[in-house]
């Protein structure tokens, strides 16, 4: 009789992650960041308007760290109305922005961002590409997004989720160069058929964070249902790609925190509202997962160090490690940073704290040259300026 084949922990299955990224991408670019810079002359590449009486650093040339000097040439206007599309735009556009600061270091330790630390948005790194390349959380964030502003069902995010998987839709440049196995897998049940619903993993093992990573948007559409509701509609989107209880409780914490920064609470209130609200609404249905979050909803995660905190792509490391950064930090800027430089998942953890973090100190508070570098930015704003009039006008008629 053959072996059973063992079932791999969630610590294996992340080290073989990194393992296979470190050893087999090849994904190139041909978009070096200084032709998306103004101040490039065309024909003169030792040189630039900045650089005009010296060498541009061999990093500038060859980048692999930022360059202090850089602007983009395709600039958008971000229209804020009032302190609400601040926080809308400021999550959002938060989130996207954190993806992007992380993706050149994912997988990276934390001794490399100690000796190393990311102060700015880079280039090229783990996936070879260019700045403001964002990953598949936005990409997955932007598939809910779309089917929000198109009368929202379970059923058209999996059909935007199966596009992305075989046609390379809403990513960067219209290829897949990043998919957590989890997520693959989910959306190969989905194309076969399976009810999208039970497409996610439902083993201890699919606990990663790839469902915390995409959910933000629901924040939003929510917000104003009764909190049962709330939390069906968050299980099922979790549900896609990851239907066990300890990921859609994530899910459920971090869609509720940010309901509360979206409605004006202080950090320390929205925290506290948070664990009152799982303790209410969620205790019974998830007792057995009670004991798991405990450094979270026992109020104190804000008080422990860097070395308590660890940066994986395990649901639960991640939602403390974001939750963590924001609660220590006084800005959008060093909330994200600070998150990257855990090392880990650092494009989830970053996008992650970037959606608390821009819609708790608003759109503003994301440096400008940050917004300026996102791939599609243009088309990501349209998409966001439709998702505010839906939202607007779902408002509207439910009250």
């Amino acid at each position: 009789m053959s072996k059973e084949k063992k079932q791999l922990s969630l610590i294996e299955r992340w080290e073989l992650d990194i393992e296979s990224y470190k050893n087999g991408v090849q994904v190139l670019t041909s978009v070096p960041q200084c032709e998306k810079c103004r101040y490039f002359i065309k024909g003169k590449a030792l040189h630039c308007k900045m650089y005009d009486n010296e060498k541009k650093p061999k990093y500038v040339m060859f980048p692999s760290k930022e360059c202090p000097r850089y602007e983009s040439i395709e600039l958008i206007e971000v229209a804020i109305n009032n302190e609400y599309d601040s926080k809308m735009f400021g999550g959002l556009f938060g989130f996207c922005v954190g993806d992007a600061l992380g993706v050149p270091v994912e997988f990276s330790t934390r001794d490399e961002r100690k000796r190393d630390p990311i102060k700015e948005m880079r280039a090229y790194g783990t996936y070879h590409q260019p700045f403001g390349t964002w990953s598949d959380d936005t990409s997955l964030t932007l598939c809910l997004i779309e089917s929000i502003n198109n009368h929202y069902s379970v059923q058209r995010v999996a059909d935007n989720f199966m596009k992305y998987y075989k046609y390379g839709y809403l990513t960067p440049y219209c290829e897949v160069f990043d998919i957590g196995k989890s997520t693959k897998n989910a959306i190969d049940k989905m194309i076969h058929g399976v009810e999208p619903v039970d497409c996610g993993g439902k083993t201890e093992q699919d606990n990663v964070n790839g469902s915390l990573m995409r959910v933000l948007p629901l924040a939003y559409y929510v917000k104003n249902m009764l909190p049962i509701k709330q939390i069906e509609i968050v299980e099922e989107v979790s549900s896609l790609t990851h239907s066990h209880k300890r990921s859609k409780l994530a899910c459920i914490f971090y869609i509720e925190f940010v309901i509360n920064l979206l409605n004006g609470n202080k950090k320390d209130e929205a925290y506290k509202n948070t664990i009152e609200f799982v303790k209410k609404y969620c205790k019974e249905i998830y007792s057995e997962e009670i004991e798991n979050y405990r450094r979270i909803l026992d109020g104190t995660i804000a008080s422990y160090n860097e070395e308590q905190i660890k940066s994986s792509g395990y649901v639960i490391e991640t939602i403390e490690a974001a939750l963590w950064s924001f609660l220590t930090t006084d800005s959008y800027n060093e909330a994200v940073l600070k998150a990257i430089n855990l090392g880990g998942d650092t494009d989830t953890i970053a996008a992650i704290v970037g959606g608390m973090a821009g819609t708790y100190y608003g759109f503003q508070s994301i440096p400008d040259n940050w917004v300026q570098n996102l791939a599609r930015k243009e088309e990501i704003y349209e998409m966001l300026t439709k998702f505010r009039y839906v939202i607007n006008i779902k408002e509207k008629f439910s009250h």
